[in-house]
């Protein structure tokens, strides 16, 4: 059986981590644990993980950190399982997430990374999402983080994520897994239900200089860099005359 760490990164979370806990422990049949790593929250957030009734569940630490990614990058030396992935402290898994994504390890001997879909809540229903094809795709880089699973073995050979970078550095670590020959498998189902709405969205322009400075540092054609600056940007302009959504904001 495969066993799994997930990993939540929590900065005044009280209002939404514990429908994440719960979607975690629901996992009834897989080998799991669910690490929390706090970055000193003062809002109740760690009354609601003791008082969230999750066998699974274990505040890792509580203490000022450098961000997401810092927290991500505590959790991944703490894990115990042999798989591992990171749920936002707003985010949800869908029911048999972990099973099927079990199953897709044991079918898919070679693959390093399994990602699945993505669903968000739009104003008529929950809406789901698959990772971009054509040139957006990046070759397959361009995945989603909250449905990724990763062999823990990959952050020991390819160490961990890179905290200069605030907003994006899992794009980082995918592009430098592709090159180091991870194969990435794509499980055709939605697995994680995505809070929109989050740093990217409320910092859309400084996430678009933190991607293009991501693809320009690995030499990612100018030409690609360009289209994702014109996109990024056009995208982060045309925000404010959107009409209000349930969630309100935008996948990046």
């Amino acid at each position: 059986m495969v066993k799994f760490s997930i990993i939540t990164a929590t900065l005044n979370a009280a209002a939404t981590l514990p429908a994440g806990l719960r979607s975690v422990a629901d996992q009834r049949r897989a080998d799991v644990e669910h690490l929390i790593v706090d970055g000193g929250s003062t809002d109740g957030t760690l009354d609601a993980i003791r008082a969230g009734g999750s066998p699974v569940a274990r505040l890792a630490c509580s203490e000022p950190d450098n961000g997401i990614y810092a927290a991500f990058n505590k959790g991944v030396r703490l894990a115990a399982g042999e798989v591992v992935a990171f749920l936002n402290a707003d985010d949800t898994y869908l029911p048999g997430t972990l099973d099927a994504v079990a199953a897709a390890f044991r079918d898919q001997p070679g693959a390093g990374l399994v990602h699945g879909n993505i669903q968000v809540c739009r104003r008529n229903g929950w809406e789901t999402l698959r990772p971009p094809a054509g040139r957006r795709a990046l070759g397959g880089a361009r995945i989603f983080h909250p449905a990724t699973f990763v062999r823990r073995e990959l952050f020991e050979q390819l160490g961990g994520f890179d905290e200069q970078y605030r907003i994006a550095s899992d794009l980082d670590w995918f592009l430098r897994a592709q090159k180091a020959g991870v194969r990435f498998y794509h499980l055709d189902r939605p697995l994680t239900r995505f809070a929109i709405g989050g740093i990217s969205t409320r910092r859309g322009f400084l996430a678009t200089r933190e991607v293009c400075r991501i693809l320009h540092w690995h030499a990612v054609p100018p030409s690609v860099v360009l289209g994702e600056w014109l996109d990024g940007n056009l995208r982060n302009l045309l925000r404010p005359l959107m009409p209000p959504r349930r969630g309100a904001g935008i996948v990046p």
